[in-house]
Formats: C-alpha cells, structure tokens, sequence
C-alpha cells in the first residue's frame, strides 16, 4: 500500500493520469468515510469537513456538472462551458439517453454519478410541512427539531419558481389554464415555500433548486465549500463493496473501481473513526447486506453467492436487521387531458438542435425555456383527505408537466400526476438477488384500502374542478369513468421513483425482531449492533414525504450530521 495521499487525489474528478490498479490503495486514513455523493451524501461530507473532521466521500459514478469535471452533453452546451447536467432543460433526456448515468445492479431507475438524484432530476425543490416529520419521525426528529436544518438547507439552496435569469415565467400556458380552472372551484393559489404548511386545495408555479439558471442544488454548493477544504477528499468511480468491520466495529471499506481513475482495495478509518452510508434506498441496503447487516434471506443470497460467498463473514456475525423493509415510493397515478391553450415543446429535439433564438437567448443570458424544467411541470397542486380508518389523513400532490402518457400523443396534452404521500400505509420490499443485484420483490403500491380511498378521491376532486370548463376534454379517465371505476382498473406503472425507508429510524432495535420488523438505526442514524457506522439518506425515513424529497433528504442529513457530531 502506497502511503501518500497523492495515488487519492488522482481520482478526484478524471484529469489526473491514474497510478497502476495495484497502486490505486486508500494512502490514509479518515476520521468519516461517507459513502454516496447525492443529496445525503454531499450535505454530510461538507458538514462534517466543516467539524474539522478529515473526510472522504466515496461516489460510485462519474462527475456530472462541468464544474466539478463532467464533460457529458450535447456539442452546443459543452463548447460553453456547460453539461447536460447543467441545463435545467435537457433533464429528460435521461429518459432518451441513460448509458452512464443510470444504474444498472437495480431494477428501478436511479442516478449512479455524482449528485445522484440532485443531478439528474426535475429539480423541484419543496420546503416540507410540519406533517412530513410530525407524522413519520420519533422524537427528536418532530417538525420543531428540525427547523434548524430546514434553515440551513434552505439558506444554501433557497429554491425558486421564476428560474430564468430574465425574471420571466416561460411555457405557462398550462398554468395559466389550470390556475384559471382551479380558481373558479374554489381552490386558492400559494407561492409554495413561502407557505409550506397550506396543502390542502392550493395550487402554485413550481419552486426548483435552481440557481442562475443552471442546475445549482448540492453540487453547486454544499460541494463546492468541501472541494475547497485539505480535510476532504473526493473520489469518482469507486464502488463501496462492503463495510469491512471487526464485530461491531467498522474498521473501513472495500472498494473497487467503476471507471476511469476509480479506488481499488481498502480504504481505512482512523481510530475513532465513522462510516456513514448515503448510497439511497437502494445502494445503501445493498452495502448493508453485503457487510453482513440485513434480514436472514437476505444475508444466505449473498452468503451462497458466487461474487462474495467465498468472503462473507461468519454468519455467527451476522447482524440481523429489517434491511429492505419499509420501502415506499410516491404511488403515481396520472390524470390526462387536453385544453386547446396547451403549447408542446419538443425539449427532446433541444438536445441536439436547440431552437436557435432559445439557444441563444439560454447561453447569453441564462434565459428562456431551457432555463426551466422538461417538460414543463410547471403547476404544483396538493390536497389532503381524512377519514381513514387508521385516523391518518392522506396527502396527495399533483404535478401538472406538458406531455401526454397511458399511451396518448399528441398537441395540447397534459399529463396531471398524483401522488400519494404523507400517510400512506402501503410498504413494499427491496432484497438482493443472487447477482448481486438490488430489486423490488414486494412492490409498495396501493396495498391498503385506506391508501386506495385517498387516491379516489384525490381523482375524483380533480375531476370535478376540471370539468367545470368546457375547454377540457378528458382522456385518462375517459369520459363517463368515475374515479373508482378508473382507479380500480388503472393498467399503468405506479411508480415516481422516490423511493424511501429501506433502513427506517426508530426506537425498536430490529435485532429483537429477528431483522424481519423494528428499525435499522437508532435516532442518532446509528445502524442498531454497530457502534460506529451510520445512515443519513432517503433510506431512514420511517414513512413518505409530501413533495419530490429531495428537500426532505437533505434537510434529514443535515439533522443527523448534527446528532452524529454531537455523540
């Protein structure tokens, strides 16, 4: 092992000449190691660096924006300075076009490159309700424990729902239809962070993370102030195998390259020292059932596998824990119609041969449609339902983007999509497969006649204040379909991917259950049975959040950066 710090920093962002792989060794040790360098990750790495602490974050993937060495992206945008990743427009074209990006050990789409989600998604940005901690956490993580976290996360990246640098709303017309349409029954229009606890019956122009209008977010700050410390370090295309651990005692990581320049062989702790898991709701279980930590199915799939059986700890050290229960997703259900004011834009066709004058008017002055989201989400709307049986009310947002889905083309469509958050009851599975890949075996969708009713009547309130103008016509649901009929036999995909809780805080040791109920971390975010290896990203929510989460998740991180430093 070669003991300077050099044969690290060659992996920072793919510049440097990479050393022999036998060479590529950890050349020192770390107070943290944070594994995952999306939303939970980067907040925590810049904290904890912060604290003084010498700090490696670990990101499997390739950087993304061009600041921090992404080159990935369309001659036009490059040739300025500037990344697919960059431009808030081009973002569905990870939908055309995810070699790269997309992970490919799972059978959901994710973003596996630096930023993770942040990097790849729509951007919106959502200062969470009371609710979304009040309803789902344990005490210490209420809504009042959290208002600080909220600030600073909110003080770094303040969100906006005017996103072009000219100060001028673009591709409105769907606003302008639903607004209109929503005022009239009697709904009431909200500028959406300003009043975050007012989720029932409003509606408001979508607020994003972004910032000059480019991408912004965490890579464009919580990053760049660790980038600028000799406490951190940052290594691309390095895939953490497992947590290597002594008992209960983390002793490190193995790690091997993903691309060019990644790590290969161990990277170590010092005495003292922390590993903290922010590899999302899958990339962290899978981490945990490869370190021996997980449910006993699990742990045997691994164990009887061909890539780590020869390896795998003893199973007297096994710790068992409900990996991989709990999981959630937003459950989507789509509404689409059409209204004759709705204008397409062809933001695919924008990758390659951008409209000159909006080119232009985006590279000159950070202005126009590329400077907001594809494909125009632009229309936020939320309710809330009680009545469940469970006393839970249900929340629901919808997101209003201009495109048709279920299999409708066209001009002038509008695709409205639910989606059913705080409170639900419904909880799938996520476990590994022989290959080592991660999968949804139990799928988290509309599993409980509570979580159904809420979405019915989320369906039929939207109908009914949208066929109030004769200028809608409905094709999802059909016209005559009531909202259980429609409902009931709704054929598509439910998934939003925004998938939590896979390794849900508590105060039920999951070990006393025998890793099949109970909780994988304690409310410190320490993994139960370990003394010293943590998670802090969408995993640990014990239950779903009202909008997109990645507000929510860093907002958490930021929470239990505070609660670790404070142990």
């Amino acid at each position: 092992m070669k003991p300077v710090l050099a044969l690290l920093l060659a992996a920072l962002t793919g510049t440097h000449a990479a050393p022999a792989l036998e060479e590529r060794q950890a050349a020192t040790t770390y107070d943290y190691i944070v594994v995952g360098g999306g939303a939970a990750g980067l907040v925590a790495a810049d904290r904890l660096s912060a604290a003084g602490k010498r700090v490696i974050l670990l990101e499997r993937g390739p950087p993304t924006t061009y600041v921090n060495g992404g080159r990935n992206g369309p001659a036009w945008a490059l040739d300025a300075g500037l990344t697919r990743f960059d431009v808030p427009g081009l973002c569905n074209q990870i939908w055309q076009d995810s070699v790269g990006i997309a992970c490919t050990d799972m059978d959901q789409m994710a973003g596996c490159v630096l930023g993770g989600g942040t990097a790849v998604n729509a951007g919106l940005f959502f200062k969470p309700p009371a609710q979304d901690w009040d309803l789902n956490f344990p005490t210490g993580w209420k809504s009042t424990d959290m208002v600080a976290s909220t600030n600073k996360v909110f003080a770094r990246i303040p969100s906006t729902d005017t996103p072009s640098v000219d100060g001028k709303r673009y591709l409105q017309e769907s606003y302008n239809a639903l607004s209109g349409i929503l005022t009239t029954a009697g709904w009431t229009g909200v500028t959406a962070n300003s009043v975050p606890e007012q989720k029932n019956r409003t509606f408001a122009h979508t607020p994003y993370m972004y910032a000059n209008g480019e991408r912004g977010g965490p890579l464009a700050t919580y990053l760049q102030t660790a980038k600028a410390r000799t406490t951190f370090t940052l290594a691309v295309n390095t895939t953490v195998n497992r947590v290597l651990r002594t008992g209960a005692q983390a002793t490190g990581v193995s790690v091997s390259p993903f691309g060019v320049n990644g790590l290969n062989g161990t990277i170590s702790l010092r005495s003292g020292g922390r590993v903290i898991l922010a590899a999302g709701a899958f990339g962290t279980p899978k981490i945990l059932f490869r370190s021996a930590i997980g449910p006993t199915d699990a742990l045997t799939v691994v164990n009887n596998s061909a890539t780590d059986g020869a390896t795998f700890p003893a199973q007297s050290t096994w710790i068992l824990l409900p990996v991989g229960y709990n999981l959630m997703d937003h459950v989507n259900t789509d509404v689409v119609i059409s209204h004759p004011a709705v204008v397409p834009y062809d933001f695919y066709a924008a990758y390659d041969t951008p409209i000159a004058a909006d080119a232009a008017s985006y590279l000159n002055a950070r202005s126009g449609p590329l400077a907001a989201a594809a494909p125009a989400p632009n229309t936020m709307l939320w309710e809330r339902f009680s009545g469940a049986s469970d006393g839970v009310p249900r929340q629901v947002q919808w997101t209003a983007r201009v495109e048709g889905s279920l299999g409708f083309t066209g001009d002038n469509l509008v695709t409205i999509s639910q989606y059913l958050g705080t409170g639900m009851s419904s909880r799938g599975r996520a476990s590994i497969r022989t290959t080592l890949n991660m999968a949804v075996t139990v799928t988290p969708y509309a599993k409980t006649a509570d979580d159904v009713a809420a979405i019915v009547k989320g369906v039929a309130s939207l109908q009914s204040a949208l066929a109030a103008d004769p200028n809608v016509t409905f094709l999802a649901p059909a016209p005559g379909v009531d909202a259980q009929t429609y409902v009931s036999q709704y054929f598509s995909s439910r998934r939003a991917n925004h998938w939590m809780g896979s390794a849900k805080l508590g105060t039920v040791d999951g070990r006393t259950w025998g890793g099949v109920n109970g909780s994988v971390v304690d409310t410190n975010t320490k993994v139960y049975g370990m003394n010293n290896l943590y998670v802090v990203d969408a995993s640990i929510f014990p239950g779903h959040v009202t909008g997109n989460p990645s507000a929510a998740i860093m907002i958490a991180a930021e929470r239990a950066v505070e609660r670790i430093l404070a142990t």
